[in-house]
């Protein structure tokens, strides 16, 4: 069974769909390209598929609206939501700001507790690329992140710089497949551990802005291939 069948089935036999669970799930599938950029999400496919009433459906879009993962289009629905290359970059430039504060601001010498929660979580990364669970990993990769910019000691710019990575959720495919960028992206990690537990801050917001461009670099490539 696909890892989009076992979402289906997973969501549709609950009787108890939530706007926030029907959300999350969409969102998860728009991470994996089940649903790519400019595709039409229509209600009647996704009542039989999740399960969901249409209140409920209606709701998830609106949520999903507000992430900046679907935009809704006069005479063609609900689609998800695309980029132009000069507002992808402009999207990138701004992770690269927030991120790159974020990790000159965590506290050193580093809190060991969060070492340790770093390192098991990029154990557990590891573990499930090695077993090809994609959602696993990808729900994974969000907590590591998350864990790390936490410990900026803003909530608000750690809020920021996780409304940014939502936004660009439909391009995060493009490299989800690629198992040399998803083995790169575990040393990456293990490389923020080693910048944090040797205290060298500049080395961390280094990487930390090395780390997202191979996403960029994906689309842009697939974007010149279909417009020449």
């Amino acid at each position: 069974m696909d890892e989009d069948t076992r979402v289906i089935d997973r969501t549709a036999d609950k009787t108890d769909v939530t706007v926030q669970s029907l959300a999350n799930a969409l969102r998860e599938a728009i991470i994996f390209g089940r649903y790519r950029p400019r595709e039409r999400l229509v209600e009647e496919e996704l009542t039989e598929r999740y399960g969901a009433t249409r209140h409920i459906i209606r709701n998830a879009f609106a949520e999903l609206d507000h992430m900046g993962l679907v935009e809704r289009r006069p005479n063609k629905g609900v689609i998800v939501r695309d980029f132009s290359l000069p507002e992808l970059e402009e999207l990138y430039d701004m992770r690269i700001i927030l991120q790159s504060e974020a990790a000159r601001r965590i506290p050193v010498p580093a809190n060991p507790a969060l070492l340790v929660e770093l390192q098991r979580l990029n154990d557990a990364y590891l573990e499930a690329l090695t077993a090809r669970q994609r959602d696993v990993s990808s729900r994974i990769n969000t907590t590591f992140h998350e864990t790390l910019f936490g410990a900026c000691g803003n909530r608000f710019l750690a809020q920021s710089i996780n409304q940014f990575w939502v936004r660009t959720s439909p391009i995060h495919w493009y490299v989800l497949g690629d198992a040399d960028y998803l083995r790169n992206s575990h040393k990456d990690h293990e490389e923020m551990i080693a910048a944090l537990t040797a205290g060298d801050l500049e080395r961390l917001a280094k990487v930390c802005r090395t780390h997202i461009l191979p996403a960029l670099d994906a689309y842009k490539r697939v974007h010149i291939r279909t417009t020449e």
